[in-house]
């Protein structure tokens, strides 16, 4: 998604840009077109997260992970990315009260999955 965008906005800006991969364009934030596109990326993401909330009720949290989301922390959170989750007339109140989680763990699907066969073996040592 940030290669393509990144594209876009040059094309938009009517530029020339070298084609960069996600961790260039993160790396690069001295670089106008690439800060601009790392914004431009949080705050899509955010509109999204917020649909998804409204459309699932996700009352418990939105959870995102994967990608380079873990490697651009502080940008997502200096981003207008939370500013967009909650920005539905109406339902800002209903959103402002889900939190937005960042997943950064190396392997999180493996952890979850030792977690649950490390319940799973103790609760039948009890049977």
């Amino acid at each position: 998604g940030l290669t393509r965008l990144h594209r876009a906005l040059a094309l938009v800006r009517g530029t020339e840009a070298p084609r960069l991969s996600a961790a260039d364009i993160v790396a690069r934030m001295d670089d106008s077109l690439c800060a601009e596109t790392v914004e431009v990326f949080c705050c899509m993401l955010g509109t999204f997260a917020g649909n998804v909330a409204l459309t699932l009720g996700a009352r418990g949290g939105v959870y995102l992970g994967g990608g380079i989301l873990p490697r651009m922390v502080g940008r997502v959170l200096s981003s207008g990315f939370r500013r967009r989750f909650e920005d539905t007339p109406m339902l800002t109140d209903y959103l402002s009260g889900i939190a937005t989680n960042l997943i950064v763990a190396p392997q999180p699907a493996l952890v979850g999955a030792a977690a649950w066969l490390s319940q799973r073996l103790s609760n039948m040592e009890y049977r």
